[in-house]
């Protein structure tokens, strides 16, 4: 053991000094350029790593007997997701939080050193989850795992934050590109999501890393994730495409916010095993009614593609009417409701993946069932597999509000490029519908009722929220007590070069304040310094600052009442004076560093 501590030490050590001997001795376009190509390799063979070994799982579990119902489905799902648990507190006992959101404001705030332990434990615990049937999907796992291994050998490179935030983005690029196979979507989403405002001279390092992830996932482990059979589309569906649109914008705002309604259900469960019981079971229960349920569900969604629509019932104890249309569009809208419980549920309850796979799930199911519901009506002859296509990128232009991703996406993932035209429409029309009433994404929804995010393009509240109030609190006003007599606080007042003067109590407890008028005329009359107090004069300010308000809520109270000075407290303790004079002048100077990065 100690031999071989000492050769990982000098293994380190060497690749240290590699890494600083390239930073030092080859030009920087270069540099960024191998990087990336190291940064896409090795997030290439993470993402086929855990693809491999999740569908080496279901293969097993699932078998080949389409018409056998699985009781086992009922308490996989719960043991995948003990299994994850476990290892998160007993091995890992460092927090992993699933999903973007982190990772999101993380970049906002500037804060890219990511964990180390992030580099594989979002990928063993997401394998733990899927692998056994929790309804949600590899992709944000992926892209963690990535965005992770970017950010630390940067910080190992000690390239600065702006290049550790382009390296991380490589990452999560060459992540998304090697899973799906899709480099051009791999970039969009970079942009489009998590560097909202870089610059676009980014672009070839991440378009570099998306390459190299995609090759090097081809090379180990090539599978074209969906197929699309038919690739040309008709001017008489365009209505139906608008229609579908407006489906499915409806359908990303019902799926962001039961996510959530679901997650703070969950959350307010106190005990553990409750939690975890009863969501693992209720997966199970839904898996067992509907095995389209099962892990990601691209199965599902390359058979609806292909036209083989009788597939959603395998392994279902429904799979003997796999002949009534009705059914099968019954059950697809079926599949859809529980399809958002139960991606929602295994988040909530403890287990690791994304909503990727869910949102596509969903848009596939919805577009089967609306097209094959339609043809049988004998209005028009609608092409199927392309409804199920474009549907897939309406729901996930409307759940991630990122439309290029979404167009670009599905006509890489399914080689549909013949169907631009309804993807663009199918895709933008989502995008604003569901932005009319979901101004957020699901990734950003909740930072932003925390008051942790804003959209960038609100760059006043954007700025506003990387300030901190904290450390804007002005300490240098002279203190005074409700009993002190007006003689005591004259000489307060000599020593003091402010007009304002809070009153605290002995506790510290914020009571009032004093301005420099209420007692300019007392202070020429001595007979009154042993007759008048502070408690006397003091009077309550126009409003109280809590320390732990968000900044915008802070200036709102400065325009609303007039003022230039307020006090802030924590919890009725009396901190300092925050003045409007000081937040201008902070964000200017974070208006300035803003201009200097773009």
């Amino acid at each position: 053991m100690l031999r071989l501590r000492k050769y990982y030490r000098y293994y380190r050590h060497s690749t240290y000094r590699l890494i600083h001997w390239f930073a030092t001795h080859i030009s920087d376009r270069n540099y960024q350029i191998i990087v990336s190509i190291i940064i896409g390799a090795v997030s290439g063979l993470v993402a086929v790593g855990l693809k491999f070994l999740v569908f080496l799982l279901k293969e097993w579990i699932q078998g080949s007997d389409p018409t056998r119902e699985r009781l086992i489905f009922v308490f996989l799902p719960l043991g995948g997701i003990i299994c994850t648990i476990a290892f998160v507190r007993l091995l890992l006992r460092r927090p992993v939080n699933p999903g973007l959101s982190e990772l999101i404001y993380a970049i906002s705030q500037k804060k890219v050193n990511l964990a180390r332990y992030e580099t594989y434990a979002h990928a063993v615990s997401s394998a733990l989850t899927v692998g056994f049937g929790g309804s949600v999907g590899l992709e944000a796992p992926i892209i963690r795992t990535g965005s992770a291994i970017g950010a630390n050998l940067a910080s190992i490179m000690q390239v600065g934050r702006k290049r550790q935030t382009l390296f991380l983005a490589c990452g999560a690029a060459a992540g998304m590109s090697a899973i799906f196979n899709s480099p051009v979507a791999g970039v969009i989403f970079a942009f489009e999501v998590l560097l909202t405002d870089m610059a676009l001279h980014s672009f070839i390092p991440l378009l570099i890393s998306a390459a190299t992830g995609a090759v090097v996932a081809r090379l180990l482990y090539y599978e074209q994730l969906f197929f699309l059979p038919t690739k040309d589309w008709a001017i008489d569906g365009i209505p139906f495409y608008v229609l579908l649109a407006i489906l499915c914008g409806l359908l990303s705002v019902t799926m962001i916010r039961t996510n959530l309604r679901i997650t703070s259900y969950f959350n307010e469960l106190k005990r553990p095993v409750v939690k975890v019981g009863l969501g693992g079971l209720a997966i199970g229960l839904l898996i067992f009614l509907m095995p389209p349920l099962f892990g990601e569900g691209y199965e599902t969604v390359n058979n609806l593609l292909a036209g083989q629509f009788q597939s959603i019932l395998e392994h279902s104890p429904f799979y003997w009417l796999y002949d009534n249309p009705f059914f099968l569009i019954g059950f697809a809208l079926a599949a859809l409701a529980a399809k958002i419980f139960a991606s929602s549920i295994t988040l909530a309850i403890g287990g690791n993946g994304g909503v990727f796979a869910p949102s596509m799930f969903l848009g596939a199911t919805l577009g089967f069932a609306f097209a094959h519901s339609i043809n049988l009506l004998d209005w028009v002859e609608l092409q199927e597999p392309n409804f199920v296509a474009v549907a897939m990128a309406g729901l996930l232009s409307g759940v991630f509000k990122s439309p290029l991703t979404a167009i670009f996406f599905i006509a890489e993932l399914t080689g549909g490029y013949g169907l631009f035209v309804p993807l663009m429409l199918v895709s933008a029309l989502s995008y604003f519908v569901s932005l009319y009433f979901e101004p957020h994404s699901i990734f950003t929804r909740e930072l932003f009722q925390k008051g942790l995010w804003v959209p960038p393009h609100e760059r006043d509240l954007s700025i506003l929220k990387e300030m901190s109030l904290r450390g804007l609190i002005e300490t240098n006003f002279r203190k005074v007590h409700p009993e002190m007599s007006l003689g005591e606080f004259v000489k307060v007042i000599a020593k003091s070069h402010r007009n304002v003067f809070p009153v605290v109590d002995e506790e510290g407890q914020f009571k009032g304040v004093v301005l420099l008028d209420d007692v300019r005329e007392m202070m020429f009359d001595a007979e009154k310094y042993n007759e008048v107090f502070v408690k006397d004069v003091m009077h309550n300010p126009p409003t109280i600052i809590d320390i732990h308000d968000p900044m915008e809520k802070v200036m709102q109270q400065f325009d609303f009442h007039s003022a230039w000075n307020l006090p802030v407290a924590d919890h009725g303790k009396y901190l300092g004076f925050v003045s409007k004079s000081s937040v201008f002048n902070r964000y200017r100077e974070l208006l300035i560093v803003r201009s200097t990065e773009m």
